[in-house]
């Protein structure tokens, strides 16, 4: 191997089906996309195997025990893990581990950037205190481990300004919300106006009704706008769709699951990516749609600081509320900013790449 190459593994503490679309994201995209740019990466998971599994060399699968043990970690001659721990307490052991047998270390902080969660619980406020204090000075312990923390801009301003983190782990932290396959770049595709939106339809946090209620108005509003509605799609999709008039119904299009071919090739298009969430971490789907240079338009929901972050470098909008209405008059500002010139796909693709392709942990490596 040649010098420059390095030995890698990424690590996720738990014991996930390590088939295609594991592979597709997070830790399994990591160790695809390393492999690819030539360095040796492997996935190293805990025990069990999984019936799925795909067959590969790639795939390390351990006792636990092992995973917590410095021994072990000192044997497998690797120049750097990436762990991918949500920064929770309780895999601190391996954390440790890792350091300890002098191998780099990144972990992988995946949030949408709120560091005390449990001081907005329902249930007894004392109790929720006392979880909070505990909590994030054991997460601290955590991440004191790591050389480098990766997570988004959000984040890395909450460790700085907050008491319990402070510059100490700002100071490690780099921004790499996510990771984002390689294939997702603009090629120079004349941007349309079309707004893409990408999501598992069936699940609540998705808001597939607030989608719905947001495009109604939009179509009845622009009279040529397109939308490109990818993911699974569950029937009440499908009946309103039937039910908007024939000059609107032409125009939206229920793409079902894609391909990642597929989803480049319609963002790429695309303009405008629009989230209707009610909460997410890094939303994997904004980010490769500002990689094929779309801006992004969100609500203003806490919980998605993440997403709203993404709306910076002249690169979106987040609405005022969070309503349909507002989601709409944000959809038809960011329309007139694409047909005024005030929104170019190139730069938004070159600012945001660098945050999201995996070519860029490697290099931190060195």
């Amino acid at each position: 191997m040649s010098p420059s190459l390095l030995n890698l593994a990424t690590c996720t503490p738990v014991a996930f089906h390590a088939n295609g679309n594991f592979y597709s994201r997070d830790t399994g995209l990591i160790c695809r996309e390393l492999h690819a740019l030539g360095h040796e990466c492997r996935v190293i998971m805990p025990l069990p195997a999984h019936d799925d599994d795909l067959p590969t060399r790639q795939l390390q699968r351990e006792a636990l025990s092992r995973l917590n043990s410095v021994t072990w970690w000192s044997r497998q001659n690797l120049d750097a893990v990436i762990l991918y721990s949500w920064g929770d307490p309780r895999y601190t052991k391996i954390a440790r581990a890792i350091h300890q047998a002098g191998i780099r270390l990144i972990i992988h902080f995946d949030s949408s950037g709120e560091l005390h969660e449990h001081l907005h619980r329902p249930g007894n406020r004392f109790i929720n205190r006392v979880k909070d204090i505990l909590v994030n000075k054991l997460r601290k312990i955590h991440l004191g481990y790591a050389d480098i923390i990766t997570t988004s801009r959000p984040c890395i301003e909450q460790f700085r300004n907050d008491a319990y983190y402070g510059e100490t782990i700002a100071a490690k932290c780099k921004e790499f919300p996510t990771p984002v396959e390689s294939c997702f770049q603009y090629d120079g595709t004349p941007k349309q106006q079309r707004i893409i939106c990408t999501g598992s339809w069936q699940l609540p946090v998705k808001r597939a009704g607030m989608l719905m209620n947001t495009l109604t108005l939009l179509l009845k509003q622009h009279a040529e706008v397109q939308a490109d509605i990818c993911g699974p799609v569950p029937p009440t999709l499908q009946e309103w769709q039937q039910t908007l008039p024939e000059n609107q119904r032409n125009r939206v299009h229920l793409h079902g699951l894609c391909t990642h071919e597929q989803l480049t090739s319609l963002y790429n298009a695309a303009s405008i990516e629009l989230c209707t969430s009610e909460s997410e971490g890094s939303h994997t789907a904004s980010a490769e749609a500002l990689c094929c240079g779309c801006s992004v338009v969100c609500p203003p929901r806490p919980l998605l600081s993440v997403v709203g972050w993404y709306t910076s470098r002249n690169s979106g909008t987040v609405a005022t509320e969070d309503t349909p209405e507002q989601l709409c008059a944000a959809l038809l500002g960011e329309l007139v900013k694409w047909q005024g010139g005030e929104r170019d796909a190139a730069e938004i693709a070159a600012a945001w790449q660098t945050c999201f392709q995996v070519r860029q942990l490697a290099e931190w490596l060195r």
